[in-house]
């Protein structure tokens, strides 16, 4: 089966312009035969809320969610009309708004073709992050999810993981996110910043983890924050990396078969 990475630099507090081209690249990757399409952390709004009220703007309550063939405003709505004509599994980073306590998270969610869903809450916070939103207090997310391969449907557990979270814990007693075994892909929705690539935590990750690391990123500047030139990448359980494809500075997608 082929998985699918997108690099895609959203616009900052522009939902619409977002969820537009979101679909776009979702619909490309679609086309090429992917079955797994991940998008970058929060992905719909651009990443540097200054405070909470910024954030709220955009933020959705996933509980609301109900699964409808209609493509709404929300991002919720928008993914699942496009898995279900797909039928494929799409992953993005979004905020969100708790229905019970109205507390905001980045959050990530994986979105089935039948509409099943289940998400996943930064838990390491970084930088803007702590002017807006909660730590989550939850491993990430595994679902066991049903591909055709060749007119056979086949089981892959896939996990969700949040950029600095790809340190796989959150202190000395919090011992790991994962074991080996825990998750065939891992989904990993980020907005890295500048620097090495890949980076060795990457690829440490899907070592350790004996799991296929899927990573979307951003690139580009917004205020005050520069994330880089981008860098998207599959990564093998043996730490081999895939990357053909890969534009820097630019929208695009890298493919790899699992």
């Amino acid at each position: 089966m082929k998985v699918a990475a997108i690099q895609f630099a959203p616009k900052f507090r522009q939902l619409q312009e977002n969820l537009q081209r979101m679909a776009s690249l979702v619909t490309e990757a679609a086309q090429n035969e992917a079955q797994v399409i991940v998008l970058p952390e929060l992905a719909t709004t651009g990443y540097s809320f200054m405070n909470p009220l910024q954030a709220v703007e955009f933020a959705e309550v996933l509980t609301e969610f109900q699964p409808v063939n209609l493509a709404a405003n929300l991002s919720m709505d928008v993914m699942f009309a496009l898995a279900s004509k797909y039928r494929v599994h799409i992953v993005w980073g979004l905020v969100e708004k708790d229905y019970g306590t109205s507390k905001l998270y980045n959050t990530q969610v994986l979105m089935t073709p039948e509409g099943r869903f289940e998400s996943y809450r930064k838990v390491n916070l970084w930088g803007n992050d702590f002017l807006w939103a909660e730590e989550g207090r939850s491993n990430p997310t595994v679902l066991e999810c049903q591909f055709d391969e060749a007119g056979v449907l086949i089981t892959k557990k896939v996990g969700l993981l949040i950029c600095r979270d790809v340190r796989d814990k959150k202190n000395d007693a919090w011992s790991s996110f994962y074991e080996a075994g825990d998750a065939d892909i891992v989904a990993f929705s980020a907005n890295w910043g500048d620097g090495g690539f890949p980076a060795t935590s990457w690829i440490d990750f899907a070592k350790d983890n004996n799991t296929t690391l899927v990573v979307s990123n951003r690139y580009g500047r917004e205020v005050p924050n520069d994330f880089g030139e981008g860098g998207v990448c599959v990564i093998r359980p043996t730490g081999k990396v895939t990357c053909d494809g890969l534009v820097w500075n630019s929208d695009c997608i890298v493919y790899a078969d699992v």
